[in-house]
Parts: C-alpha cells; sequence; structure tokens
C-alpha cells in the first residue's frame, strides 16, 4: 500500500480556504544568521467588502466597510532547500472566502537584518530586495487555495552622472 495519495478534485473542493507560500533565493545571497525563517518577516492584511446603503445622496458606502484590517505577522519555517536556492515557507493563518466586491487578502514580506555578511563586498555594489513587494489575493468558492511566492535578488546601485 502506498503512503502517497493524490486527492481528487471533489475532495479538493471540500478543503477549507487556504493561502500559504513561500520565499526563496539564491545560495550565492548568503542566509539569514542561524534559522532562514528569522530572515523574514511576511504580513497579511485582510480588506473587508464594502457594504453600501440608500443615503441622502443616492447609494454610498456603510460606514466602517471596505476598510484594511491591522496587519497579523505570518509564522515562517524552513523549508527543504531546491537545488542552488535556500526556501522559506509560511501559511496565513484563519483565511476565509473573501466577499464580492472588494475583499482581499495583501501578503508582503519584508527582509530582517539578521542577514550574514556575503563572501564579497555586495554592499558596495548592491542590496538585496524582495520581489515582488506584495500580493493582493482573492479567495473564492472556485479558487479558494492559493499560494504566492516571492523571491529574494540583488538589486544592483545605479549610478546617475
Amino acid at each position: 500500500m502506498s503512503i502517497s495519495r493524490v486527492l481528487t478534485d471533489d475532495a479538493v473542493f471540500h478543503l477549507p480556504p487556504m493561502l500559504f507560500g513561500r520565499i526563496r533565493w539564491q545560495k550565492s545571497l548568503g542566509a539569514p544568521v542561524g534559522d532562514p525563517a528569522t530572515g523574514f518577516k511576511v504580513l497579511a492584511e485582510e480588506h473587508t467588502a464594502t457594504q453600501f446603503q440608500e443615503g441622502a445622496d443616492g447609494i454610498e458606502p456603510v460606514p466602517g466597510t471596505g476598510v484594511w484590517r491591522p496587519a497579523v505577522v505570518v509564522p515562517c519555517n524552513s523549508a527543504p532547500d531546491e537545488g542552488d536556492r535556500y526556501v522559506v515557507a509560511f501559511n496565513v493563518p484563519d483565511v476565509h472566502l473573501t466577499p464580492f466586491p472588494d475583499g482581499k487578502y495583501r501578503v508582503s514580506a519584508q527582509l530582517t537584518g539578521n542577514w550574514a555578511a556575503e563572501p564579497h563586498p555586495q554592499w558596495l555594489i548592491g542590496y538585496k530586495r524582495l520581489e515582488p513587494l506584495s500580493y493582493y489575493v482573492s479567495l473564492t468558492k472556485d479558487q479558494h487555495i492559493v499560494s504566492v511566492d516571492f523571491e529574494v535578488v540583488e538589486e544592483p546601485l545605479r549610478w546617475r552622472p
């Protein structure tokens, strides 16, 4: 008997909403000191759906709807390397389907200052940054499991004459 299973489409449809992702980078860029997960801070924010009501001037948004809730820090953990890349994974907790018209999540990642120095003087020629800056994700019945991927890249300094 195999210990590996593949879920059927029907089984996947019945899974709860999930929002997770990975951060990858080339090993040549160095790594955070100690646990690689300490080199990142992942934030998730939820934008609530705007509700509307009939007002004196016509249809207007209900106050307190259509707002960004405070960001939560998402725990990161080390994941197995992928060849010449380090990997850190994260899973956004307590997500739910995002209501129409403008409910969504914003997931962003930041580098922390826990990185080891590289063997070459990189600080003279560039710096590290994450790409993209953030993802905006709507979780719907048809797309209720979403994965987002960030990449650490080396940005060269640009000299202006």
